[in-house]
C-alpha cells in the first residue's frame, strides 16, 4: 500500500510540474525576435514612448512583441499606431501609454495592427479617456502599408 501511495504522489507531483511548465500558463513576455532589422528597445525607450528611440525598436508584450509605427497629437488627444504580433496585447500597450503619457493627454487612442501583410486586416482600436477609462473596438481595414 505504501508503494502505491508513493507512486501516486510521484505522478501527482509530475503532473503539477508539467502543468506549471506548459506554454501559455505563465504571463512572462515572449523573447524579442529581430524582425525587419529592428532591435529590442532600450530601457530609455520604455520610459519615453514618444521619443525617437521608441520608434526604432521592439517592445515585449505578454503574447509577443510590438513596435510604434507612428504617433501624433491633436490638442490634448494622442493617436498612436502600433504593429503587434498579437492583437490581444493592444490593451496592455494602451495601459503603457496611459501610464507614460496620461497626465499630458485627456484621450489616448492606440490603433494596433497585425504584422504587415497585403490585403484587408483586422485593426484593434483601444480608446482611453480620463472620464470613462478604456474601450476596445475591432474593425477591418483595407490593405496596410508598413
Amino acid at each position: 500500500m505504501e508503494g502505491r501511495a508513493a507512486l501516486r504522489a510521484f505522478w501527482l507531483a509530475a503532473a503539477a510540474a508539467a502543468a506549471s511548465a506548459a506554454p501559455g500558463c505563465t504571463h512572462a513576455p515572449k523573447p524579442i525576435v529581430n524582425h525587419y532589422g529592428v532591435v529590442s528597445c532600450p530601457a530609455s525607450a520604455g520610459e519615453a514612448l514618444l521619443s525617437v528611440d521608441a520608434l526604432q525598436c521592439w517592445f515585449a508584450a505578454d503574447h509577443g512583441q510590438w513596435r510604434v509605427l507612428s504617433h501624433e497629437s491633436h490638442y490634448d488627444v494622442l493617436v498612436v499606431r502600433v504593429e503587434a504580433f498579437d492583437l490581444r496585447d493592444a490593451e496592455g500597450i494602451t495601459r503603457r501609454f496611459v501610464a507614460n503619457q496620461g497626465g499630458s493627454f485627456s484621450e489616448i487612442m492606440v490603433y494596433a495592427q497585425p504584422r504587415a501583410h497585403a490585403g484587408p486586416a483586422r485593426i484593434r482600436r483601444v480608446r482611453w479617456t480620463r472620464e470613462r477609462g478604456s474601450d476596445t473596438f475591432d474593425f477591418v481595414a483595407p490593405g496596410i502599408e508598413p
